[in-house]
């Protein structure tokens, strides 16, 4: 279940309070934020890069998350359900896509008042285990109302998921401060593949980077 969070002052930024404000939009607390008996804290030795590093005045003092809820839960009848879309190669989640807001702040600089690269890729990165990790919490929820639909990937029964790959393309430096929006979009799930489209975007929609992700799905017994 996603968390409630308290106020925060991206919201205050307009286009970050546009984002937030529009139909459906449902905003939750990042993994690194939430507290760590919360069902997005996970355990204590998770997290520590962006729990404790870098959550600095200096660093990335703020940090929110957000999806827009599209989905429909369970039909009214649920021997209706279409199973046309059930092979592996068509698996869906319930959530397409989530962001995370950054608040980036000249402490993660690497060059010329500019953030890191790697910081870069660390915040892509991050806002891909987010969209797992809010599609496994909406869809425990979902699974306390009935029986999932199909076409939908049981994320239980896969285990876990970590990172493979990161083809990531710098467009443009990032200047700080500076706030960015950090997109993942599932693309598409091949057997224990999900692949995963990234983009990081300022104001105005600028888009400083993207990245092609790849995910890898592993048996509960090497959790």
């Amino acid at each position: 279940m996603p968390q409630p969070r308290a106020g925060s002052r991206l919201e205050e930024v307009p286009w970050c309070a546009d984002l937030l404000s529009q139909p459906g939009v449902v905003t939750f607390v990042p993994s690194s934020r939430a507290p760590q008996e919360a069902p997005l804290g996970m355990i204590p030795t998770q997290d520590q890069l962006f729990r404790k590093l870098l959550r600095a005045p200096d660093a990335i003092p703020e940090c929110i998350g957000f999806y827009k809820d599209t989905h429909v839960s369970h039909p009214d009848n649920p021997d209706k359900i279409s199973t046309s879309h059930s092979s592996d190669s068509n698996k869906q989640l319930h959530i397409q896509s989530s962001s995370l807001i950054f608040d980036l702040q000249p402490g993660v600089n690497g060059f010329n008042g500019t953030a890191h690269g790697g910081l870069v890729a660390a915040i892509i990165d991050e806002a891909m285990g987010n969209f797992l990790l809010i599609n496994s919490a909406v869809q425990q929820r979902e699974k306390r109302a009935g029986p999932l639909p199909p076409n939908l990937l049981d994320l239980d029964s896969v285990g876990g998921f970590m990172t493979a790959g990161m083809n990531m393309v710098l467009k443009k430096t990032i200047a700080t401060p500076q706030v960015v929006v950090v997109t993942a979009v599932l693309d598409k799930i091949e057997g224990k593949k999900m692949l995963l489209r990234v983009t990081v975007e300022g104001k105005d929609g600028a888009e400083y980077a993207r990245c092609d992700g790849l995910w890898i799905s592993f048996p509960k017994h090497k959790l």
